[in-house]
């Protein structure tokens, strides 16, 4: 039995109510993130027996080798931390193979990817344990996933005070609307997120035009953005609480360097600028 992007919503519970994992021959990143998440926040060791998932959560960094170890983000760490693992993600093997403009373009879209899902975590979730970052690159399928994992309070509570939303579905949709934004819940705010209201938007349209896929999950809802740019969304029976946001992300798709995508489908008029942004 494998956990997986596809499958999380089968068997999240079976996750997070064992302290045993090895009924799991195969865990992917977004399920190494929240293993981690549950011990940091719980304070205990998930029971592994297979080497993968035991050398993804536990043992040091290989750079030979196409993932990033399992990494927990701190208040006030995060430029820091997406510099490093954008870094570790451009020194795996599949990506020294690439042409050097194809590997601009990639850390471009990589360097905005990853911090805006850090930034969402870090300044919205009121987590006690911070966030924690998963990820591997698939190099036979040119995919890359990333997830990061947080132990706050979700969606619905960071929106509902300024938008119509009872449900933590209907909370998600919303958040994924251009110019919606909540006003971060610490004070550990960074200029990674001085352009408010851009930020899940642009990776949504990010991976829509480049058929990746978007997985959010707070607390008992789940939405999946397809690669057709459709959504599939339910109320999970879970006692699941945090958030879970996981995209795929292909890099032979990137058609465009990261400004001229901003300029064609994300800025509002040619008088936007990107110096706002997290790049």
């Amino acid at each position: 039995m494998d956990f997986t992007f596809d499958n999380l919503h089968q068997y999240l519970n079976l996750i997070t109510d064992r302290r045993s994992i090895s009924d799991f021959t195969f865990i992917e990143p977004v399920g190494i993130a929240i293993l981690k998440s549950i011990e940091e926040d719980e304070g205990f060791h998930f029971t592994v027996t297979q080497s993968y998932v035991n050398t993804m959560l536990h043992k040091e960094y290989n750079s030979e080798k196409n993932y990033i170890p399992v990494t927990v983000v701190k208040h006030g760490s995060i430029e820091e931390n997406v510099e490093k693992i954008v870094h570790m993600l451009m020194k795996t093997p599949y990506v020294r193979k690439l042409s050097e403009i194809d590997k601009k373009d990639l850390k471009d879209y990589l360097y905005y990817m990853v911090g805006e899902l850090l930034n969402n975590a870090m300044h919205h979730s009121l987590s006690n344990i911070g966030a924690v970052i998963s990820g591997q690159i698939y190099p036979y399928l040119g995919k890359i996933q990333i997830c990061v994992v947080d132990r706050g309070v979700g969606f619905l509570e960071n929106l509902k005070s300024r938008y119509n939303v009872s449900t933590e579905v209907e909370a998600v949709k919303e958040a994924l609307k251009k110019g919606v934004s909540a006003p971060p819940t610490n004070f550990y705010y960074s200029q990674a997120v001085s352009h408010a209201g851009y930020g899940l938007f642009a990776l949504s349209e990010i991976l829509k035009h480049t058929k990746g896929r978007l997985l959010i999950v707070s607390n008992n809802g789940y939405l999946m953005q397809n690669q057709d740019g459709s959504f599939t969304e339910k109320t999970l029976e879970t006692n699941w609480r945090g958030s879970i946001v996981a995209f795929e992300f292909y890099e032979e798709e990137i058609n465009l360097s990261k400004d001229e995508f901003f300029k064609s489908y994300i800025w509002e008029s040619p008088e936007d600028s990107l110096d706002d942004l997290f790049i």
